[in-house]
């Protein structure tokens, strides 16, 4: 199984486009809020089973500000985090997702990339792919789930970008 996660696009999506096109073999592409709308959108584009949820930027439906997913045996936790304080600290969510008993906990909102175990439990945030913070830089993440082992990968656009910019026409990038 391999995931796509994104958060934080805000109506940017020509980087995610780019890596969309140039990644074999993605089961779902997940969004993690701000800018559902952007979700819907390469949802259409891609054919991609997609799963989101709302962030700050996005209006709606409370019930959609996080929903708790089983993919490949293993239960993840998608949330923009901002219910959660994440910008301040991270025990929070931490806390709630071993409440509801999850493998992973997938958050957005800081527009850090961040990836890390909280005992067991796999705890990520893929950055934003177009508007990074604190020095970071633009990031997507992958994730792939194989053997009951949940495997994260943090990619850089830029990188991604300087790649696909080199390539021969028709090749994909392989992970």
């Amino acid at each position: 199984m391999r995931l796509f996660v994104t958060s934080d696009t805000h109506g940017m999506l020509q980087s995610v486009r780019n890596i969309l096109k140039n990644i074999k073999n993605i089961d779902y592409i997940i969004h993690l809020g701000d800018y559902y709308r952007d979700a819907e959108e390469l949802d259409k584009e891609f054919g991609i089973p997609t799963i989101y949820v709302y962030g700050n930027c996005d209006f709606g439906d409370k019930e959609k500000y996080e929903k708790i997913i089983e993919v490949a045996g293993k239960k993840i936790l998608l949330t923009h985090g901002h219910k959660y304080y994440v910008k301040f600290e991270k025990s929070i969510i931490i806390e709630k997702a071993r409440e509801y008993g999850v493998d992973a906990v997938f958050y957005g909102h800081t527009h850090v990339p961040l990836v890390y175990r909280a005992g067991d439990m796999l705890v990520l945030n893929p950055g934003s792919p177009s508007m990074p913070r604190e020095g970071s830089s633009r990031t997507v993440s992958i994730v792939n789930i194989e053997d009951g082992i949940i495997v994260p990968q943090l990619i850089n656009i830029d990188d991604m970008e300087e790649y696909i910019g080199n390539k021969k026409s028709g090749t994909k990038f392989e992970f």
